[in-house]
């Protein structure tokens, strides 16, 4: 007990001091705010994953999962096969060993960035992001398990009825995490002429969301939107308070447009194809090669190490790829629709509002799932040059 306690409050106090010590050393250079965020990012994005995969493994080791299960029990309700509580638990633990070292992550370089960017959001709300986002991401994965497990229950487990499963339960769970974010974030109505406002430049683009929402972004000077919804007429727009009051209404026409042409390309459905085809070759591989000496030899790490390396692969390389091309798809109808002009000076205030850096190298913009802003604003100015129509084909009325 004393060992398993003492690597739970590890978990989070290692990565706490760690990143404290990288983020006051880059707090103290003399070099511009955008680089010195841009490097604190940089270190995030590997510690996020890292951490995490360092997490498991010791999770494993400490036997905490076994454990989790040996307080449960055995008994329970079953649905198709599955011990409902056991699975819960196992799930609970998982997720939860690997937040520990994300809110001491963020813990440790947001007083840097709150210093660097003059925000006022509290350590609390930084943690409740985490969870928010982690909360997302246990759900959709424990969704995607269960019914994988119970396809497997039912059916069997070839390898047609393994491929067909992880295909149903990959686009559930693309379906379905989007409406996650109503229940996860905090959020409110948006009201009164913020509501007028955005309810205009909505119909200008002709859509009308089912209900527009506002994040709070003010406090962490968060300037960012998007839109939730894989079901027509079930889709929902969020935009952060700080974006409203930073852009004009050109400006935030064309970054409502941007998030549109998402789902215009329908980009999430993509991204699923995608990801049951390469963790469908997985199956198929596995079948015919097998993990069986590196799991006799390693147990759980057997299996567990060659899979983080794919998803390593499948995260930046392949969907960071994809992601690449789709924010340059979703710009270029952005572009088409409230014209070249205003979308490039959409993506300027953004890089203005976020402190980002518009330069930013292949393999940080494969891992992040955006390219620089240097590169998407060229990308539109070069359309601009090619069509010499600096405003669009399809420029809305009132926008």
């Amino acid at each position: 007990m004393f060992v398993a306690a003492a690597f739970l409050i590890g978990l989070a106090v290692v990565p706490f001091l760690v990143f404290r010590a990288y983020a006051t050393r880059v707090e103290a250079s003399d070099e511009p705010i955008e680089d010195r965020l841009h490097r604190l990012n940089r270190a995030q994005q590997v510690g996020g994953f890292t951490l995490p995969v360092a997490a498991i493994i010791e999770l494993y080791a400490l036997e905490l999962s076994e454990r989790a299960l040996a307080a449960v029990g055995a008994s329970g309700p079953e649905i198709a096969g599955l011990a409902v509580l056991e699975f819960g638990a196992i799930v609970l633990v998982s997720f939860g060993v690997v937040t520990l070292p994300l809110v001491g992550m963020a813990l440790g370089t947001y007083p840097t960035v709150r210093s660097l960017r003059d925000t006022s959001a509290s350590l609390w709300r930084v943690v409740k992001g985490i969870l928010a986002v982690m909360g997302i991401t246990a759900v959709s994965v424990g969704v995607a398990l269960a019914g994988f497990f119970a396809i497997q229950s039912v059916f069997g487990s070839s390898l047609p009825v393994l491929i067909g499963g992880l295909g149903t339960v990959i686009f559930v769970g693309f379906g379905l995490s989007p409406y996650l974010i109503v229940i996860f974030q905090d959020r409110v109505p948006l009201e009164d002429q913020r509501r007028e406002r955005v309810d205009r430049l909505c119909a200008d683009l002709g859509y009308r969301p089912r209900g527009l929402f506002l994040l709070e972004g003010e406090s962490t000077k968060t300037a960012n939107a998007l839109v939730a919804g894989t079901v027509p007429g079930l889709r929902y727009v969020f935009l952060t308070d700080y974006l409203l009051a930073e852009c004009d209404d050109d400006e935030l026409c064309a970054i409502l447009a941007h998030e549109f042409g998402h789902v215009a390309g329908r980009h999430l459905w993509q991204r699923g194809l995608l990801t049951v085809a390469v963790f469908g070759a997985w199956i198929a591989g596995a079948e015919f090669v097998g993990f069986g000496a590196l799991e006799e030899a390693l147990g759980f790490l057997g299996f567990f190490l060659p899979f983080m390396g794919l998803y390593a692969v499948y995260h930046v390389v392949l969907l960071g790829g994809l992601a690449r091309w789709q924010e340059f798809r979703a710009d270029a109808y952005a572009a088409r629709r409230v014209g070249h002009e205003a979308m490039v000076a959409a993506l300027e205030r953004l890089a203005d509002a976020n402190d980002t850096r518009r330069e930013a190298g292949l393999l940080y913009s494969l891992a992040t799932h955006h390219p620089p802003i240097s590169d998407r604003i060229e990308a539109v100015r070069d359309w601009i040059e090619a069509t010499g129509d600096a405003r669009g084909s399809e420029t809305p009325s009132g926008g």
